[in-house]
């Protein structure tokens, strides 16, 4: 696995607003999304099981249910190791699960840690981290996409991606293959910070543009943003399964 160390050493003490909502959409059967909301350990992830494999809802839920014993300790307070060990239980369980059936039982996971002063994200597929700060609004992850190789390679534009026939063909998941390689980074948190952890069910239906226009609403409460969101997105097609996590840090690191 690919990670920077933490520097931190207390527990966390940020006051946080969240709020998540998850949606099946228009067109699927199922809803093969699933996220953790954990407040008090300042810790949310949204996972998105790979859609046409066999129990995609069982591989985003188990990442869920393993991430929930993600706990900061004064005696072992490093959450990278913390996150490293679970996620890799995780895909142990998941090439378990699918056995010698030659099946793959994976999913998409993207999260965030608020740390006393800096967050940290990891990912592992197409699932985002957004990060929206004094009125500007940056992607933080990279999609593990066949095309986004392609685009940081020169060989595709960001525009040309977006319509490319195989855009939504994962390179990494977790449970997709016996070794796991899930990116992680940990940055400078700064009060005000808006973030928000979706499925690619949103931003196949909101640009960033649209991302950015939703994020810059201060006066809304976040569940009515994060009701607008999602409405917007089933307004618009709603066609993939749709999961979404906004969190707010108050305060100042």
């Amino acid at each position: 696995m690919e990670w920077f160390m933490s520097d931190d050493t207390q527990l966390p003490s940020n006051r946080v607003n969240s709020y998540a909502m998850t949606a099946v959409g228009h067109v699927r059967k199922h809803n093969e999304d699933a996220y953790l909301s954990q407040s008090a350990q300042c810790h949310w992830a949204v996972a998105d099981g790979m859609g046409g494999h066999s129990a995609g809802d069982v591989a985003s839920q188990s990442i869920v249910e393993t991430l929930e014993n993600f706990e900061l300790r004064p005696e072992f307070p490093d959450a990278v190791d913390l996150l490293e060990d679970l996620l890799l239980e995780t895909n142990r369980k998941l090439r378990n699960l699918a056995g010698e059936s030659h099946k793959i039982i994976g999913s998409t996971v993207a999260g965030v840690v608020l740390l006393p002063a800096h967050y940290l994200i990891y990912w592992c597929g197409d699932s985002r981290v957004y990060l929206y700060r004094n009125g500007v609004l940056v992607q933080e992850t990279v999609d593990h996409t066949y095309t986004q190789e392609l685009v940081a390679q020169g060989m595709l534009t960001p525009e040309q991606a977006l319509v490319h026939p195989e855009r939504n063909v994962i390179t990494r998941a977790v449970g997709a293959s016996d070794e796991l390689f899930v990116d992680m980074d940990i940055r400078n948190l700064q009060a005000g910070d808006r973030f928000l952890i979706c499925s690619d069910g949103l931003d196949k239906e909101l640009s960033d543009t649209d991302i950015a226009t939703f994020m810059e609403q201060r006066d809304l409460p976040l569940d009515q943003l994060t009701q607008q969101m999602m409405d917007c997105c089933l307004e618009r097609g709603g066609r993939d399964n749709i999961t979404l996590i906004l969190i707010d840090n108050l305060t100042a690191a």
